[in-house]
């Protein structure tokens, strides 16, 4: 692993905010030195320019050069000038033979000014400033010439500074460059600090590369399971697709990410939990005819906020059709029981019949008992054509002629096979719990009449199914509690049929309802509705 992988977000900030901050001040500092130098370049200029022409206008320094005041006087007054004047290094004053009048040494009064920038100067020309080196040093310098009342040129001012003096103004520019830059450094510093305590909380404590490694590790692990996610944002855009959601949805996770839902997938419905908010569970899609699919859709908060919703889907396309060939079977299986049993009892009444001689009686018995038992079965399975649905009516009819309780089968009653309101498992939890306990709850009556009609009614727009018993009715107190889980009549451990039922309906969007009459019987009713998407629609 590279030394810049193992830093941490905070190292990384701070070697950036340093490199911005120096590479800031150096170029700071070369754009400030060069307008700052060149400013007070201009500024000096003037002001040396100034001082020198007044101080050629002096009259005691005309007097002076004129021979008309003493060297003394004229050295009193420079020197006090001077003093008062801290921007001004050196003052000289010479007269047209370059005989220096005034200098501050004092011992360099009367000597010959060494330099040649005075020369333009004594020409008469205008006050201008060169660079030289004079009897003091180098320096840079005003010259300007000293004429008495007639104009005559006669003598020359110099007004100075030394190099030395504008080396110390540059330094200290650099100076507050630097200070300034330091002090940036250090604020830079403390908000990278800050910024990289930001980032990591956003990041829940882990640095980019172990989130972004953590991320990546997530999304592998995601796209490993055999569960389809499929999740949007609160604008209905698809922001996640798994492989599994990819292959069962046949669409690409490229083109699909970022898009609306409707556009990539536009028989979903999982958008609906945006407005709703509640979660939904074991929801098929129906949407996905040729595979089986059972979905959990729940709604994803962000601070309290519903921000999306995620859909995990499960294909059971093998597991449903092994359940739907396991419960045709077992119903199958209770049919042949209770055909057994009762065939039996027809073969001991058979064969009473011919014991007391009575072959023509026992030929009819035959032949009617055969006749109604194929006329039951037959409407049946014509009336309904799913399998399992068949089966169980079957098996729950000759359950119900051996306990003595006839069970029939509307005869408006309808069901394709392929049923687009509720899948096969569905049918059978809802019907064969509602019609078990019919059967358990006329087995205990003691009334004369106990029949059981079940009455499926299924078109376009709507699917109805009513299961009605002639028992003693439900007491109104336990109406209340019917559904709830472990409230029964019939002793402990009971109480679990119709609270699966309610289940069942609710995760399909459908409605239940009882009516009861004591001493009449008990309806119930269990309706689904186009309003909402009969089979959960993805």
């Amino acid at each position: 692993m590279s030394t810049q992988a193992r830093s941490s977000i905070r190292a990384r900030l701070m070697r950036m905010n340093l490199v911005i901050v120096i590479v800031s001040i150096a170029l700071s500092m070369a754009g400030t030195l060069y307008f700052t130098l060149r400013s007070e370049q201009t500024a000096l200029d003037n002001n040396l320019l100034n001082s020198a022409s007044i101080l050629s206008q002096v009259p005691l320094v005309q007097e002076a050069l004129l021979g008309e005041r003493t060297v003394d006087e004229l050295a009193d007054y420079l020197d006090e000038t001077t003093r008062r004047t801290s921007d001004i290094d050196l003052i000289l004053v010479g007269d047209t033979r370059s005989t220096l009048l005034y200098v501050p040494d004092q011992a360099l009064v009367g000597t010959t000014y060494t330099g040649t920038a005075q020369s333009a100067a004594l020409a008469g020309a205008s006050p201008y400033t060169s660079n030289e080196t004079g009897p003091m040093g180098s320096d840079h310098s005003a010259y300007t010439p000293v004429r008495d009342q007639e104009g005559r040129v006669i003598g020359f001012v110099i007004v100075g500074v030394y190099f030395r003096s504008m080396a110390r103004v540059t330094f200290h520019t650099v100076l507050r460059l630097l200070i300034v830059g330091a002090a940036a450094a250090v604020l830079g510093s403390l908000l990278a600090m800050r910024l990289s305590r930001s980032i990591k909380r956003s990041l829940m404590g882990y640095e980019p590369d172990a989130f972004a490694r953590r991320f990546h590790q997530r999304e592998d692990i995601l796209d490993a399971l055999e569960e389809g996610i499929l999740a949007i944002d609160s604008g209905k855009n698809v922001i996640f697709l798994n492989t599994a959601a990819e292959q069962m949805l046949s669409m690409d996770r490229q083109t699909a990410l970022g898009r609306p839902l409707r556009q990539v997938y536009p028989r979903s419905t999982l958008d609906r939990l945006l407005r709703t908010g509640q979660p939904e569970y074991n929801v098929s899609m129906s949407s996905l005819k040729e595979i089986r699919v059972l979905a959990d859709r729940l709604p994803l908060y962000e601070k309290g906020k519903l921000a999306g919703a995620v859909s995990i889907f499960r294909n059971r396309t093998e597991l449903t059709r092994m359940a739907d060939d396991l419960t045709g079977v077992q119903h199958m299986v209770e049919a042949m029981r209770a055909y057994t049993h009762e065939f039996m009892n027809k073969l001991h009444v058979i064969l009473g019949l011919l014991q007391i001689g009575e072959p023509d009686k026992a030929q009819q018995y035959i032949m009617d008992t055969t006749q109604t038992q194929r006329e039951a079965v037959s409407r049946i399975m014509n009336q309904i054509l799913q399998p399992s649905v068949g089966a169980l009516l079957v098996g729950k009819t000759s359950r119900a002629s051996e306990l003595g309780i006839r069970l029939r089968l509307d005869r408006e009653s309808a069901l394709s096979e392929e049923s687009p309101w509720l899948p096969p498992e569905a049918y059978v939890t809802i019907l064969g719990n509602l019609i078990e306990n019919a059967i358990e709850v006329l087995n205990q009556s003691r009334s004369s009449t106990k029949e059981i009609s079940v009455s499926i009614r299924e078109n376009e727009e709507s699917l109805l199914l009513c299961v009605e018993d002639t028992g003693p009715g439900i007491p109104a107190e336990l109406r209340k509690t019917l559904f709830q889980r472990g409230v029964s009549t019939k002793g402990r451990n009971r109480g679990t049929g119709l609270s699966l039922v309610q289940e069942v309906v609710e995760a399909y969007h459908g409605q239940i309802r009882v009516e009861s009459e004591q001493g009449v019987g008990t309806s119930f009713f269990v309706s689904f509705c186009r309003e909402d998407p009969p089979a959960g629609g993805e």
